[in-house]
């Protein structure tokens, strides 16, 4: 698989750019039901710096190809091309990730830039993100606990009967 050279800047062939370090990266099991295929997922939450195009608020959680993406690392900073739909962004594994070793790299390049337009911590949404699909599992749990419920439930009543 190979990817077509782009034609003038990045940019141009994307929603937004944005620079900023990496605080987190996790795979997702999904999967559209109980008998739906399964997915992995790899996400990447990013501090954000600066934008481009589109403002963004200061993090950000983006899809990234999981089978042929960029290896993102926790604590390093990168300009990112992405593109947005339904309020989702997502990189695609043909889309540039460029290393920042100083500002100067995404200045030059892309010009000033924009602030993030409001704080937020989205660090609690990557919680959730486990490489294993938890649904089977808890149902089984909530099963076991009915089930525990109804036995006490059952005993107090027999007991209160015999009374």
């Amino acid at each position: 698989m190979s990817c077509v050279k782009l034609e003038g800047p990045a940019i141009n062939h994307f929603d937004t750019a944005i620079v900023g370090t990496v605080l987190d990266v996790k795979n997702d099991s999904v999967q559209e039901g109980f008998t739906g295929l399964k997915e992995t997922k790899k996400y990447v939450l990013i501090d954000v710096e600066k934008s481009w195009k589109t403002e963004v608020d200061s993090q950000l959680i983006f899809e990234a190809d999981f089978t042929w993406a960029y290896n993102f690392e926790k604590g390093n900073k990168y300009i990112i091309y992405l593109n947005e739909e339904n309020g989702n962004y997502f990189n695609s594994p043909c889309s540039p990730v460029v290393l920042v070793e100083s500002n100067n790299d995404y200045e030059q390049l892309l010009g000033e830039g924009l602030k993030p337009r409001k704080e937020v911590n989205l660090g609690y949404k990557m919680w959730f993100m486990h490489d294993k699909d938890l649904d089977f599992e808890l149902v089984i749990l909530i099963i076991a606990i009915s089930l525990i419920l109804i036995w006490k439930w059952n005993s107090k009543r027999v007991k209160s009967s015999k009374k």
